[in-house]
């Protein structure tokens, strides 16, 4: 019988998914940035640039580090439970309060110009999965 039967087997190539996964993710998030300072003028609290705020705040938070968050528990197997709960918390964290500052920033915005809010099916539907998002971290 193998002596590492107790531990969880690790498949070879994770190390390869992992650094496919992080480098796929930095990509989408730097070609955000660059869409947003190249084509849409750059991002900022104050005018009419504060609107762009909003895609690369979600792209960072609901994209790039929930993802590392799920990862946290296949990445960090050999660590203890508390130190990848720890770790998998605060990447949710982080998330979140990125993902909100979007969301601040477009309720803002709109706020500033006299747009109405809520007036969209996207917007419906990323208030339903920011809430939803928020009550998981409750539940558990």
């Amino acid at each position: 019988m193998d002596s590492r039967a107790g531990l969880a087997a690790t498949p070879g190539a994770l190390p390869y998914y992992v650094a496919f996964s992080q480098l796929l993710g930095l990509t989408v998030v730097a070609m955000t940035g660059a869409w947003l300072g190249l084509y849409r003028g750059g991002i900022a609290w104050e005018g009419a640039l504060q609107f762009n705020v909003h895609p690369l705040s979600m792209v960072i938070g609901l994209i790039f580090l929930q993802g590392d968050a799920l990862l946290v528990y296949r990445v960090f197997r050999n660590e203890t439970k508390r130190t990848t709960k720890v770790l998998h918390g605060l990447l949710h964290v982080f998330a979140l309060v990125i993902a909100l500052v979007g969301v601040v920033a477009v309720f803002d915005y709109h706020r500033k110009k006299g747009y109405a809010d809520l007036y969209s099916l996207h917007s419906w539907c990323g208030l339903l999965v920011l809430v939803l998002y928020f009550l998981q971290g409750q539940v558990q």
